[in-house]
């Protein structure tokens, strides 16, 4: 089964070579997906494949809609919405992912699963609170959720959902852990580059600071604000990358990654049961 993005195909390896471009833009997450494992982006965007995401990915999402819920709320106002309000959100989109679009829970999980979605959820409210308390006084957003293509010159087009660029020039990307980051993670974010260079390419500046802003899921929960910043040095070194990353999807070449790395495991990857590669 291919995909479709924006009404063009994308080829399957074995289809013959391909004839102009088959796909139009390249996202960030299609670029994490294929430097973690190029199988299994071939399986996700060129076969079209699906299998919902961990309890973790649920948590972060339902965080991040009520994130997004109160930063549109601060479009047009100076105060933040009620923590029961923000927790309410972030309860009920746990609630509709796992009923409407399901979850991901791996075989030797599956005894504690009661157990395990609770947990999710009572995180996702927690580090809600975490969120309103601590970080969401210091931010006045001019733009929330903003969808921005650029055209850079590659094969493909850059897009990408800008969750939250700020009046004074942040551009923050929040996301729940279970585990601090270290102070590096933020400049090694290849994440933060992508979405810095669609501000610039959208507005004409770059950011005067981008941070990855952490809801730690530890006892107490605690917030991680990770400094950095992005330029157009940053930049260019990532057109380099994406430019071999266009190659290789347009090769049709999707070699499997390494079976040691954490992702190539049935905790992890939702296809490493049917995965020829796999060592199951």
């Amino acid at each position: 089964m291919a995909l479709w993005l924006d009404d063009v195909p994308v080829r399957r390896p074995g289809d013959g070579p391909p004839v102009g471009l088959v796909m139009k833009y390249i996202t960030q997450s299609m670029v994490g997906t294929i430097q973690r494992c190029p199988e299994q982006f071939r399986r996700i965007y060129v076969n079209g494949e699906r299998i919902p995401p961990g309890i973790s990915a649920r948590r972060g999402s339902s965080t991040h809609e009520a994130i997004r819920l109160n930063h549109s709320h601060k479009l047009h106002a100076d105060d933040d919405l009620p923590v029961d309000v923000l927790q309410d959100c972030a309860r009920d989109e746990y609630n509709r992912l796992l009923l409407k679009e399901g979850v991901f829970i791996p075989k030797a999980d599956m005894p504690y699963k009661d157990r395990l979605l609770n947990a999710g959820l009572n995180a996702a409210v927690k580090l809600t609170a975490l969120y309103h308390d601590e970080v969401a006084p210091l931010i006045k957003p001019v733009l929330v959720e903003e969808r921005v293509k650029a055209d850079v010159g590659l094969p493909l087009i850059l897009s990408g959902g800008i969750d939250c660029y700020t009046v004074d020039g942040w551009l923050p990307d929040f996301k729940t852990a279970d585990k601090s980051k270290s102070p590096s993670f933020a400049d090694q974010s290849l994440q933060l580059t992508f979405y810095a260079g669609l501000i610039y390419h959208q507005r004409g500046e770059w950011p005067k600071k981008c941070s990855l802003d952490v809801l730690v899921n530890n006892q107490t929960a605690t917030y991680q604000h990770l400094v950095t910043g992005r330029g157009p040095a940053d930049f260019e070194r990532l057109l380099i990358r994406l430019d071999v990353i266009c190659a290789q999807i347009f090769s049709g070449i999707f070699p499997p990654c390494d079976p040691g790395a954490w992702i190539c495991s049935p905790k992890w990857c939702g296809f490493y049961q049917t995965c020829k590669y796999s060592g199951r």
